[in-house]
């Protein structure tokens, strides 16, 4: 058990693995390296939920080999339930969403995957589209120093988003997005046509002129029509309960943190280790860990570790949900957060 802990401490924190050698009295971290090389066998897993949650949260967080690791949170903010997968996609997160009884709320970035998933697992679950990642796609399509007078003040009223706290600041908003409307209605209509601009025509008779402007300003009114940007202050949904939360801050700044801190603290693991060390990593933020429970005596037996491509399926890792695919990763960071398709083969 003593070598259990001291591998614990070393996956989970920040010690090299000289130093955690140095806590079971060894001279070095090959040493450490054998006395250790069974606890890579145990296995966590997270209990069964049957509690009602107010609301719950969702994100996947990129990590190295081509595997994202999608968490849910409850509202305390400790995991639920975590799925491997190569992408966010609908089957993804159905198996996330699997055994998980239907809460009050779903607060998520939007990603299609996770919306189809809601509509078929939680189909009355109202969704609260996280304020951050409106914000950050705003700024993706308006730079942070918009050239035109109309994309100035459109982005510094998305910038308010984040301090609506309830539903009369929320129809305050809405009527300042529709006085930007009547504002700027014309200058969003402008089209330019292929005789005006023929380089960028590519087969285009005309385009608008605006489109990124367009894209920003449509996709507020979108997630309106749609009932997820203000879901969070909606009385019906909000109740006698308290406030909701209005972005997925909770999860990025709690447990996917912590995960990228894990993996910044411990580069150059296998993918067998890596996922591994994430594992115990979500686990040991539950309410109330017990990781000796799962050591039985047959982790002490000589295992390979690793097996060979991707053949056979790491137990416990994977239920129906895809494989990665080959080809490079795009990491950011240097600890493996991948975004897109970059270098992914088909």
């Amino acid at each position: 058990m003593t070598e259990f802990r001291a591998f614990l401490t070393w996956i989970t924190g920040k010690q090299s693995m000289s130093e955690a050698a140095r806590s079971l009295g060894l001279s070095g971290s090959r040493q450490f390296s054998r006395r250790i090389a069974w606890c890579w066998n145990v296995e966590p897993t997270l209990p069964g939920d049957s509690r009602f949650h107010r609301y719950v949260m969702v994100d996947g967080t990129y990590v190295p080999y081509g595997w994202c690791l999608l968490v849910l949170t409850g509202e305390d903010g400790r995991p639920v339930r975590w799925q491997w997968c190569s992408t966010e996609t609908r089957l993804a997160y159905l198996q996330l969403f699997r055994g998980i009884k239907k809460p009050g709320l779903l607060v998520c970035d939007g990603g299609q995957g996770c919306l189809a998933a809601v509509e078929t697992r939680w189909k009355t679950v109202p969704v609260q589209r996280c304020l951050v990642h409106v914000l950050r796609n705003t700024r993706i399509d308006l730079t942070n120093k918009p050239k035109s007078k109309a994309g100035q003040e459109l982005l510094r009223l998305v910038r308010k988003l984040t301090r609506v706290k309830t539903a009369d600041e929320a129809a305050a908003w809405l009527a300042a997005l529709n006085t930007w409307h009547s504002e700027h209605g014309s200058y969003l209509k402008e089209r330019t046509t292929a005789r005006q601009d023929p380089i960028h025509a590519k087969g285009r008779k005309w385009w608008w002129t605006h489109e990124r402007l367009r894209r920003a300003y449509f996709r507020l009114t979108r997630l309106n029509r749609s009932g997820m940007l203000f879901t969070f202050c909606n009385p019906t949904v909000v109740g006698d309960g308290g406030i909701l939360p209005s972005t997925t801050n909770q999860l990025e700044g709690g447990v996917n943190a912590v995960i990228k801190r894990m993996l910044d603290h411990h580069r150059g693991l296998s993918e067998m280790h890596m996922k591994r060390c994430c594992e115990w990593t979500v686990y040991m933020l539950t309410a109330n860990p017990d990781p000796m429970s799962f050591i039985i005596p047959e982790h002490w037996k000589t295992k390979k570790a690793e097996s060979a491509g991707h053949d056979e399926p790491v137990p416990g890792t994977l239920t129906a949900v895809q494989l990665p695919t080959t080809g490079i990763n795009a990491y950011e960071n240097g600890f493996g957060i991948r975004t897109g398709w970059a270098g992914r083969s088909k």
